[in-house]
């Protein structure tokens, strides 16, 4: 499996729930250029299907990736790279990444608004988030 050229680097701090997909999502024929990279407790075999949620942030939201590659890192833990089976799941994705940093941006100062702080954080940085030419 080659995989993507690039991956966007999910931040440690939020969690994320991962778990196997028993059916394999239809999958398009093009390749996707933006992966995802995160660390996990578990190990996961090249190819398996995984739905990727984070409850503490959405319930809505969820994403289904197959994996790239899990090797175990040198905390013992593993990184997972993973792909996306169309642009539909790539875009979510996206968002979801986004929507870590809002949070992560929201964190330090609790006493703001964290609507405007989410609206600052567009502005200053969504322009700049990784899109590969999507």
């Amino acid at each position: 499996m080659i995989g993507p050229q690039c991956y966007l680097q999910h931040p440690e701090q939020i969690e994320l729930e991962l778990n196997p997909l028993l059916q394999a999502p239809a999958v398009s024929d093009e390749t996707l250029p933006l992966g995802l990279l995160l660390h996990c407790h578990h190990y996961y075999p090249s190819g398996k299907w995984l739905r990727i949620q984070a409850p503490a942030l959405t319930e809505e939201l969820s994403i289904d990736a197959r994996v790239v590659e899990c090797d175990r890192d040198s905390q013992g833990e593993y990184q997972l790279k993973l792909e996306f089976p169309d642009q539909e799941q790539l875009f979510r994705a996206r968002m979801l990444e986004q929507l870590c940093q809002i949070c992560i941006h929201q964190q330090p100062a609790s006493d703001k608004d964290p609507d405007q702080q989410a609206l600052e954080w567009i502005e200053a940085e969504a322009a700049h988030f990784p899109s590969n030419g999507l």
